[in-house]
């Protein structure tokens, strides 16, 4: 099953289950970066960035916020940094209002397309990496996932708010290199797991 499918399929599964206003997104391409649409390899390795949840746009006016000012300073620098295959992902594949925290439903159904978008993407002979841009995002992998082990990376877009418009896109790239050279070290099984 190809990325395509694999969100018509979520989408149509999600809206049966929770509601035919139920909302999917998914990271677009843009920039001659992938987004959702990257099938993750760089080097080695087989890389997957994992966000806690789309949500909507605060002011109702932006509800096609994609991409802001953050975005485009990320898209660039992954693009630079040799990451632009780099696969993007929701843990929670429903889109809600920014901090709504999801139900006991929408993560146990999330987990499962979760665990199906992982093993899509996986290839034999080339390490797993599965980055966390959150605690949260971490333990719900951790407590969902099991079987699979990620790292911890803070979140971009906080990275990117949070700091000197000198030191934005330095700090962006600094975490992207260190990524970076993780694909580069030799290659292990797909089901390796990170220290």
């Amino acid at each position: 099953m190809g990325l395509k499918k694999f969100e018509k399929d979520l989408e149509t599964t999600l809206k049966d289950k929770f509601g035919q206003k139920t909302r999917v997104w998914v990271w677009p391409e843009y920039n001659g970066v992938k987004g959702f649409y990257g099938d993750g390899t760089a080097n080695n390795a087989v890389v997957i960035w994992i966000t806690e949840r789309p949500s909507s746009a605060r002011d109702k006016s932006k509800l096609h916020k994609f991409p802001d000012w953050v975005d485009k300073i990320f898209y660039k620098a992954l693009k630079e940094e040799g990451l632009e295959n780099m696969h993007f992902t929701d843990f929670v594949k429903i889109m809600s209002d920014a901090g709504i925290p999801p139900t006991e439903e929408e993560l146990d159904v999330s987990a499962e397309w979760m665990r199906k978008e992982i093993e899509m993407l996986k290839v034999e002979g080339k390490k797993l990496i599965i980055v966390a841009n959150s605690k949260t995002v971490k333990e719900w992998i951790e407590k969902y996932l099991p079987e699979y082990r990620s790292i911890y990376k803070e979140f971009f877009k906080r990275t990117i708010r949070y700091n000197s418009k000198e030191n934005r896109e330095n700090l962006v790239r600094k975490t992207l290199k260190e990524i970076y050279e993780m694909t580069k070290s030799p290659t292990a099984p797909a089901s390796s797991a990170l220290p």
